[in-house]
């Protein structure tokens, strides 16, 4: 305990018989021998994430903030340790899944891997989620359609915003790499280590809060019903009252909420090419977007990187709509801007490098959805700032139009047959 509040700990160097991971063993077991009956059980707890969970919207943190702590408070009652908290899983510092987790009941014997490329988790990475200052382009995006409170349709849930870097890259891609159970929205509290890895993210949020960013003020946010804990959005932000911290931080610090707009209300010039293409595994497809340089906000040499990185600085920023997932989820997409030699083995270091997503979460709950095809659509948020900085150093032109390229891969490891995604367009936002 620490001034009161519980410590949540890095894994890292917990041996077996650490108290954390007995006492979490201990629960474990106990949730898996619950008959069906408690809602304690372990199956009982997957079907929480599986009926309601949203992802690719700014619900997202909150949701599984409140998910994570009823969890943990289970945890305390069942293993009999009043004070314990659940550890984390820092994959940034080591990307391999502590030993713990791979024997006994800790282990969940469908991962089809024990650790996940470091490219995606990498600090570079963390640094530049961190290093946002919008808070939907870290904590993904509003609804572009506001939620029904008592709409209980996860497909609807999860369809109505923009996946921002911190949920479709190192959330995603751990996820997906991970594979088994872990691979599947349905499926993935299932495996012990989903809890760990959900523990760093929201360590991620907290940290994002503690180096003064501020979350949204906006009501649709702050007054938004968690369900099923029966939770506000606007109590789930501060750790102190919450009765929990990480150890990573010095003091938790909750900023007071930002009074600026929602993103796209603040958009100053919107561009787009809404039109259909179709993305094959190891090419590139392309969306030449129209945009007149005198509506670049970075053209204007006043415009430095201290006022971009400013809250509410100008942004551009790239919305990849309608994305149709292939079969086979295990895809990632590569994303570039104006690249002109692009290819399969140009790499993520390459100077127009935008970003990457994958599709975590696409083929959830699909038996029955006739006539639901366009729910199952995605939408991804892209920050183009620091790659038009970039670009422009390097006197690329950016003259007339902005480029995004899409190339699909498979993950790393993975045998995937020939796949082709269809990809609604692509929209260009100055903010």
């Amino acid at each position: 305990m620490s001034n009161g509040l519980r410590t949540r700990e890095n894994v890292a160097g917990m041996g077996a018989n650490h108290p954390t991971l007995a006492a979490y063993r201990a629960a474990v077991e106990q949730m898996k021998n619950l008959p069906q009956t408690d809602p304690r059980n372990w199956e009982r707890q997957n079907d929480i994430h599986r009926n309601g969970c949203p992802h690719g919207n700014w619900y997202f943190l909150p949701w599984h903030r409140a998910y994570v702590l009823e969890f943990e408070e289970i945890c305390r009652d069942l293993s009999g340790n009043p004070d314990f908290a659940l550890p984390y899983w820092n994959w940034t510092q080591n990307n391999n899944i502590p030993g713990p987790f791979r024997q006994g009941t800790l282990l969940d014997e469908t991962r089809v891997r024990n650790s996940v490329p470091t490219v995606f988790v990498e600090q570079s990475i963390i640094d530049r989620i961190l290093g946002q200052t919008d808070f939907e382009l870290f904590a993904s995006t509003r609804p572009r359609v506001p939620f029904e409170q008592n709409n209980t349709d996860p497909i609807w849930q999860r369809r109505t915003g923009a996946k921002a870097e911190l949920e479709r890259t190192p959330h995603d891609f751990v996820h997906g790499q991970i594979g088994g159970d872990m691979g599947v929205v349905a499926t993935s509290p299932l495996d012990p280590i989903f809890w760990l890895h959900h523990c760093n993210i929201d360590r991620l949020w907290a940290e994002w809060n503690a180096r003064g960013n501020r979350n949204t003020s906006d009501t649709l946010w702050t007054d938004f019903r968690v369900r099923p804990f029966d939770r506000v959005v606007g109590d789930l932000q501060d750790l102190t009252q919450l009765g929990y911290t990480y150890d990573t931080l010095a003091q938790p610090q909750l900023p007071e909420p930002s009074p600026l707009p929602p993103l796209l209300d603040r958009a100053r010039d919107r561009f787009d090419l809404m039109e259909t293409r179709v993305a094959s595994l190891g090419q590139e497809v392309s969306f030449p977007v129209e945009t007149p340089r005198s509506a670049l906000p970075l053209a204007a040499e006043a415009v430095s990187r201290e006022d971009v990185a400013a809250e509410g600085g100008p942004k551009v920023l790239a919305f990849v709509r309608g994305v149709e997932p292939p079969e086979n989820p295990q895809v990632a997409v590569n994303v570039f801007l104006n690249c002109p030699y692009l290819s399969a083995e140009t790499p993520v270091s390459d100077p127009h490098y935008v970003g990457s997503f994958t599709f975590f979460g696409a083929h959830e709950h699909q038996d029955g959805m006739e006539g639901k095809h366009d729910d199952m659509k995605m939408e991804f948020a892209f920050d183009l700032t620091e790659t038009v900085y970039r670009l422009q150093e390097q006197e690329s032109d950016l003259e007339s139009r902005l480029t995004l390229q899409l190339l699909p891969v498979p993950y790393e490891g993975r045998d995937v047959p020939p796949e082709e995604i269809r990809i609604g367009g692509v929209e260009i936002v100055y903010i």
